[in-house]
């Protein structure tokens, strides 16, 4: 036994006193499972010495203090008055230790002199002459709790010196949950050596442990804690074997650890499965492996490896390549792993195949684009009709106004005339009429053919045949371009909504032709190809840049865009396409229809 373990015995009393504690067991440790039991076992401590007028100092943390007092309060002991007469003082654990903790390690003197202090007040609110003062420090489980072992062991030589001035009976306490690892087992037995006695766990069965042999106790204790290991390691096996259980369960999911330098250390099937590698391949290999050449050359495994160590993870998403070369899109996450010590043991890498995910992604950004644009080709042509509304408007209203308004001017001018002529002149009024008639006459023309502009009879009576060179008459007459017609000899009469898409599509041809192409003639074919109507108009003006509708969701710029979109969305509404071929030598535009089957056909051909 050492000199202060010996101090502390001597300095207490020989005898043991009525109520059945015993004084000599100077320094205890006693370890617990539950803290109902280390509540009981203080209880009985603390009660015997309160009896007989003796004091207690209690360092404990707070949930402690509550329960102790409780259990003291049902033995029958006032802890209040107690309190208040000095012989009860009650610490916060946390709070005590760090007045006297300096840099992580108990300061030897400033422990000596703050707890020399208490014993020394606890001592004075004694009445009878051999006081004995009892202490249950908790300052010391709180440092192992936190990690700091040689702290602890620190704190329970500094009890023992402090011995050396004070006599006192002290009891310190651990969880025994605390000791579960194997390399505890070290610092377990210089923790039992600082103490005159060791209380095992309550799972040790008998009652009264001044009965046991002080050798047997701590033999029990030391056999306790190394079970605790034990059942600690044999738990975190199975955990252990559950988790590489799942692990090579998951199929859909790379799931491996590297070595600190990037080797790889483990490898599941599912790394099998996406990248291509068994694990006799792979492993002791580094993981740059998985990567294109140009991410090898720039460094960007290494540099993922130190992001994830920096900030604790690191999630990606790239391009990887498989075993046999090919590339796919993976989302990866690394983790770095550190043991107890907080020493790097590894990295773990977390890989999955999101290449379908991605292709999805960039499908839909790609729809999204095409729709933004089908959008704004919308707006367009929407803004187009509308200004061609507007000028067909205005076209009409300066006809009316410039030709038929004049005529009919003029012819009632001339009727104003007859009416109020007082006596007629037969060769006059004969010639009068007759120009009355003639204006008359014009005045129907003008407003047939105002009509036949904006929906030509001709067109619904007659067919394309007859409607498309009475068109081309007048767009002569008004463009002075000349223009040419040819018809194959099997054309036949189309249902009407196919006949007026054709047309429309051949009015804003020759619209373009005049406005943009500056060509000085025009050609208009119309055939039969198998089984579909087609549409040709030729210029041999200044070339466009080529454009198919059908493949390509390009935006087109300027009325003649716009134009061009009007007449590709007529020829969709009846099944039909639009292409544009154009070259320096001119311009096509092409509108082809399949033609329904005969019997859904007019029974009538021109």
């Amino acid at each position: 036994m050492s000199a202060s373990k010996a101090s502390l015995v001597a300095g207490t009393h020989a005898a043991t006193r009525k109520g059945g504690y015993d004084p000599r067991s100077a320094h205890i440790v006693q370890f617990y499972r539950e803290d109902r039991a280390l509540i009981s076992t203080l209880a009985n401590y603390f009660g015997p010495a309160l009896s007989n007028g003796d004091a207690a100092i209690v360092v404990a943390t707070y949930e402690h203090h509550a329960a102790l007092k409780a259990e003291l309060k049902s033995m029958g002991h006032d802890v209040n008055t107690l309190i208040r007469e000095g012989r009860y003082q009650a610490f916060e654990a946390p709070q005590l230790l760090a007045q006297f903790m300096v840099d992580g390690m108990p300061d030897a003197t400033r422990f000596l002199a703050l707890i020399g202090r208490l014993v020394e007040r606890a001592k004075s609110s004694v009445k009878h002459d051999s006081p004995c003062i009892v202490i249950f420090g908790e300052m010391v489980a709180i440092l192992w709790a936190e990690g700091k072992h040689e702290a602890a062991i620190k704190l329970e030589g500094l009890w023992n010196d402090l011995a050396k001035q004070h006599s006192f009976t002290l009891r310190c306490a651990y969880p025994m949950t605390g000791f579960t690892d194997c390399a505890h087992a070290e610092p377990f037995m210089r923790i039992c050596t600082e103490h005159t006695s060791v209380i095992p766990d309550e799972t040790f069965a008998p009652q009264d442990s001044q009965d046991i042999p002080d050798e047997r106790s701590r033999r029990v204790a030391e056999l306790q804690q190394k079970l605790e290991a034990l059942e600690k390691q044999k738990a975190l096996h199975q955990i252990d074997q559950q988790l590489r259980l799942l692990v090579e369960a998951v199929h859909d999911y790379a799931i491996f650890m590297l070595e600190p330098d990037g080797r790889v250390k483990t490898w599941n099937r599912g790394a099998q499965r996406i990248k291509g590698y068994k694990a006799t391949e792979i492993i002791g290999k580094h993981f740059s492996v998985f990567y294109p050449p140009e991410d090898v050359a720039a460094g960007k495994p290494q540099r993922e490896l130190e992001i994830a160590l920096r900030d604790g993870r690191l999630e990606d998403e790239g391009w990887r390549v498989r075993k046999d070369g090919s590339k796919f899109w993976a989302n990866v996450i690394i983790t770095p792993v550190k043991d107890g010590e907080g020493t790097l043991i590894g990295f773990g890498k977390v890989t999955r195949d999101a290449t379908e995910k991605m292709l999805a992604q960039r499908e839909l950004e790609k729809s999204q684009r095409k729709l933004q644009t089908s959008e704004k080709s919308l707006r367009q042509l929407s803004l187009h009709l509308l200004r061609t509304q507007d000028e067909e408007r205005r076209r009409i209203g300066r006809d009316l106004h410039d030709s038929l308004g004049q005529n009919l001017a003029v012819l009632k001018m001339k009727l104003d005339s007859l009416v109020n002529r007082p006596s007629g002149n037969p060769a006059t009024d004969a010639n009068d009429i007759k120009q009355c008639a003639q204006m008359t006459d014009e005045a129907v023309k003008e407003v047939r053919t105002i009509s036949y502009l904006l929906y030509p009879p001709m067109l619904e009576e007659m067919g394309l045949k007859s409607a498309i060179p009475w068109y081309l008459e007048g767009f002569m007459k008004r463009s002075g371009i000349a223009t040419t017609f040819s018809i194959s000899a099997d054309f036949k009469r189309l249902p009407s909504e196919i006949e007026l898409a054709i047309f429309r599509v051949l009015q804003e041809s020759l619209t373009n032709v005049h406005r943009h192409s500056g060509s000085e003639t025009a050609d208009v074919r119309l055939s039969m190809k198998e089984g579909a109507a087609v549409l040709e108009v030729s210029d041999h003006g200044q070339g466009l840049k080529n454009h198919n509708f059908e493949k390509s969701g390009q935006d087109w710029v300027g009325a003649l865009g716009v134009g061009l979109r009007g007449m590709n969305e007529r020829m969709r509404q009846v099944g039909g396409s639009l292409e544009m071929s154009s070259s320096p030598e001119g311009t096509t535009i092409t509108a082809t229809v399949p033609i329904p089957d005969d019997e859904d056909a007019p029974a009538e051909s021109v």
